[in-house]
């Protein structure tokens, strides 16, 4: 049966089971998570310098051949103590400099009104917080302005997206790296805020015409401005937004017949058909499921569009972050997995929802490099994270894989692998120098994180029999783990190859583990599976096949697995995360004492008969 859900909508066949973190759903093929930025409240020279552990709502653009990601970041909580807001560049999305001050704590002046329930404030102890939907801002005469919203929450249930703050922020950031002043936007007038009793001076007494030039354009952009209106509603100007009430987050994409389609927070939509300066009725799209994490739209750079959110209605459980896809923009299908991993959150803190959530794609009308789609969210609100999203999006491979390292650059993107690379769990391209041997290329998983592993997925075609040979060459073999997991399309393995701690290499199957002998070298495996006969051949070096049955039950496969570490299932979907223990774990911040690493030297696969 036809449903008309509002203007926009999913109509695909694919829902995610909320059991698992990547819901059952294939993944996006040739996807890298990439981690940015790991808390360290234990040794903040591991992380921003500072020891925050509440890190959310990061905006990424690509300007002058570098990636620009901004983050904001409290210290403890959402909305609470001395927020401010971070900002890392990298050239490739993989390689990330050390988070830097973008906007600096803001002490109160607590003579000011502050906003409601401002007697909370405690002399010596009070700041502003950093709420803002966007962070960059990309002017007509190319230059860069960084934006960021100063709050007022002076305990957690005050919400400063609703008008109670000093007011927008912005600086500009200059090609060399540097930062010019910090002048305000708008002031937040409701909270007592002017130019008289806010420490920043107002932009328009910059020095620099250009400055004041690009600022002017801003504030006249009425799409751009659009995403302001939860902090900045008391603004007085009736035309200022072209919608109020909307909806949070705000972000758009334009249709092939020039119209435009807006997205909110909560399955929210509209169309405009003037460019922004007025909007259809917003409706609710039901089949757009989701919550209180953002969602992202863009028409991808093959043309076709992408819709990313967390299609759950538990807003304390958001995973996974998934994508969407279109022809036209309107109809959308193909639900698949972008991220799927969700590790234990390390510290605790008030709002902490879990899972990789509130989206952003590249904003300010930039493009990619090299025609992927690249998104930043963060994972528990407490760790930065990127994506590289190939296009065209697929969920996927329909020719055997035959990966040749050797004709790849160390230390880029590998094709075809799906990737989840922590700051402590690395996965990489890298070149292996053997003594008196050939250098060779090799990917890379090396993990020393107490709470998370390494991992890399390589998809092949939807199969009922196949040989897939892969090589690994583990750098030790008496102290980390590395499972390799045989998997369908909806991720359930049916068989696993373990190199465990204790030098042997144990196999997986239908009625238990067998240990396949000790491992040492270099591990040259073959896989021949039969999902008719539910049956593995499993040879190592060269020796005897052993054949023992699938541990679950799957007609096809169509993925290999490599992780460092065991298969998670917490954190869970029915647990009660607002009554969890006030507690961080045990050695959140301390990396292991021995790193563990393996390289994937080889692999291929083909039909079998």
């Amino acid at each position: 049966m036809k449903r008309e859900d509002g203007y926009i909508r999913y109509a695909g066949d694919e829902s995610p089971n909320l059991v698992f973190h990547d819901g059952g759903l294939r993944p996006a093929v040739g996807t890298w998570n990439v981690q940015v930025v790991r808390a360290n409240r234990a040794h903040p020279e591991c992380a921003e310098g500072v020891g925050n552990t509440y890190n959310h709502a990061p905006n990424i653009t690509w300007w002058q051949g570098k990636f620009y990601l901004a983050y904001l970041s409290n210290l403890v909580h959402e909305h609470l103590g001395a927020g401010q807001t971070f900002l890392c560049t990298s050239p490739d999305a993989l390689h990330w400099s050390k988070p830097q001050v973008l906007f600096p704590p803001y002490p109160l002046d607590l003579s000011l009104d502050n906003g409601p329930h401002a007697d909370l404030f405690e002399e010596g102890e009070a700041y502003a917080c950093m709420h803002q939907r966007m962070n960059f801002y990309i002017a007509k005469d190319g230059r860069l302005l960084a934006l960021g919203f100063y709050g007022l929450s002076p305990e957690v249930f005050t919400m400063p997206c609703v008008g109670n703050g000093i007011g927008r922020a912005v600086r500009e950031i200059y090609a060399d790296g540097s930062f010019g002043p910090i002048y305000m936007a708008l002031y937040s007038t409701r909270c007592g805020y002017n130019r008289e009793t806010c420490r920043f001076p107002y932009y328009q007494d910059s020095p620099d015409a250009g400055f004041v030039a690009a600022v002017d354009e801003l504030l006249a952009d009425k799409l751009t401005v659009l995403q302001w209106w939860e902090e900045n509603r008391d603004y007085p100007a009736e035309d200022f937004f072209a919608i109020r009430g909307g909806g949070e987050a705000f972000n758009y994409y334009q249709l092939p017949d020039g119209r435009l389609v807006g997205l909110w927070k909560k399955s929210r939509v509209s169309i405009s058909e003037d460019g922004g300066k007025t909007w259809a009725p917003v409706k609710i799209s039901p089949s757009l499921v989701m919550s209180g994490g953002k969602i992202w739209g863009e028409r991808t750079p093959d043309g076709r569009y992408a819709l990313c959110y967390n299609p759950n209605t538990d807003s304390c459980h958001r995973w996974p972050l998934a994508v969407v896809t279109s022809e036209d923009g309107i109809v959308f299908r193909d639900m698949l997995c972008v991220h799927g991993e969700v590790p234990p959150q390390r510290y605790w803190g008030f709002w902490r929802d879990c899972g990789p959530n509130y989206i952003r794609g590249l904003e300010a009308g930039a493009v990619a490099p090299d025609g992927a789609m690249y998104l930043t969210y963060s994972v528990n609100k407490e760790d930065i994270w990127v994506s590289r999203v190939p296009a065209p999006i697929t969920g996927r491979v329909t020719e055997h894989v035959h990966d040749d390292f050797q004709a790849m650059t160390p230390r880029t993107f590998v094709p075809g692998w799906n990737v989840y690379s922590g700051v402590w769990s690395r996965v990489s391209l890298e070149t292996i120098h053997e003594p008196g041997g050939p250098d060779r290329n090799a990917l890379r998983l090396r993990s020393k994180d107490p709470y998370d592993y390494a991992c890399a997925t390589r998809v092949f075609p939807e199969s009922e029999k196949v040989r897939i040979h892969a090589a690994v060459l583990p750098r030790q073999n008496y102290f980390g783990r590395l499972e390799i997991d045989l998997t369908d399309g909806r991720g359930v393995c049916v068989y696993r190859v373990i190199l465990d701690s204790d030098r042997t290499l144990k196999l997986k199957h239908g009625n238990g583990f067998t240990v396949a002998g000790v491992y040492g070298g270099e591990l040259d495996m073959v896989w021949d599976v039969d999902c008719v006969e539910r049956t593995v051949s499993f040879s190592m070096n060269g020796g005897e096949k052993m054949t023992w049955k699938f541990f679950n039950s799957a007609a096809t496969v169509e993925r290999l697995v490599f992780r460092t570490g065991k298969k998670r299932l917490a954190p869970y979907l029915d647990e009660d995360r607002e009554f969890l223990p006030a507690e961080d774990l045990p050695g959140a911040g301390e990396m292991l004492i021995q790193e563990s690493v393996y390289y994937i030297t080889a692999f291929d696969t083909q039909a079998a008969e």
